[in-house]
């Protein structure tokens, strides 16, 4: 897969007409083609009279593994009109893909450079933006219970593994992760295989591939059987001069 399909631009369109009290919303896709053997996004509209109300930055829901604090979310389609998208909810089965749904993978929780989507729900419309007020002052608008997710804005390139997790890095955040000693940054494709939750504990902050931590155990092994067979050495020869002692003590006696 190459990297230019891994992270993605997500749209996001408004329909709002004060003089009906009408805010609608929906999160779509963005649209793929190809220009001079180069793969673009860009986003287009379906239907008039939306608004192209921001995008945002996110991982392909095809792509495997999930990275740590990382969730899939379904943005579901209303097939009827006006064609907005009426639930936003978690997929618990990865596999479990509707053609009702617009799928993407982000955080969970605030991270450095992500920017929290909001979800108002007013009975089944979904009103996605950035901002975390609704679009109207009506007491009928909430909060869904995922809301809010966290997005890229823009796309980033480059990764950095801290505390398990991989995290869109720029030069510009200050390292406050002192327990993370290592400074390659890695494109998201490489830092999810190269970046565990094991890291911090296991060496000192300093994240290690999977042929390390096979290569460490391996030695804690040799390690600890060695460790083992040097106690039966050392009992073995401790129940030995207890026997002759035992031995020579029987003996003496039997001599007085």
């Amino acid at each position: 897969m190459m990297n230019n399909d891994i992270i993605i631009p997500y749209c996001i369109w408004h329909y709002i007409d004060t003089d009906t009290n009408t805010f609608l919303g929906y999160i779509s896709e963005p649209r793929k083609y190809r220009k001079d053997g180069v793969i673009h996004f860009d986003c287009e509209s379906k239907y008039e009279n939306w608004v192209l109300a921001g995008t945002f930055y996110a991982v392909s829901p095809s792509f495997r593994p999930i990275p740590v604090g990382m969730k899939i979310f379904c943005a579901k389609k209303n097939p009827q009109f006006p064609y907005d998208t009426d639930d936003v909810y978690l997929m618990y089965d990865p596999y479990n893909i509707k053609n009702d749904c617009v799928y993407f993978t982000t955080y969970i929780q605030p991270v450095p450079n992500t920017s929290p989507l909001y979800f108002h729900m007013a009975g089944k419309n979904v009103f996605p933006s950035f901002d975390s007020n609704p679009p109207s002052d009506s007491p009928i608008w909430i909060q869904t219970r995922i809301s809010p997710v966290y997005v890229m804005t823009s796309k980033h390139d480059k990764f950095k593994c801290v505390n398990g997790s991989c995290i869109p890095w720029t030069s510009e955040i200050p390292n406050m992760y002192y327990v993370d000693e290592h400074k390659e940054l890695l494109p998201l494709e490489n830092c999810v295989i190269y970046c565990n939750d094991l890291a911090p504990s296991k060496n000192r902050g300093k994240q290690f591939n999977i042929l390390e931590m096979v290569e460490s155990e391996s030695l804690s092994g040799k390690k600890k059987l060695y460790s083992f067979h040097c106690v039966l050495i050392i009992l073995f020869f401790f129940i030995h001069v207890v026997i002759l002692v035992i031995i020579l003590y029987n003996k003496l006696k039997m001599n007085i």
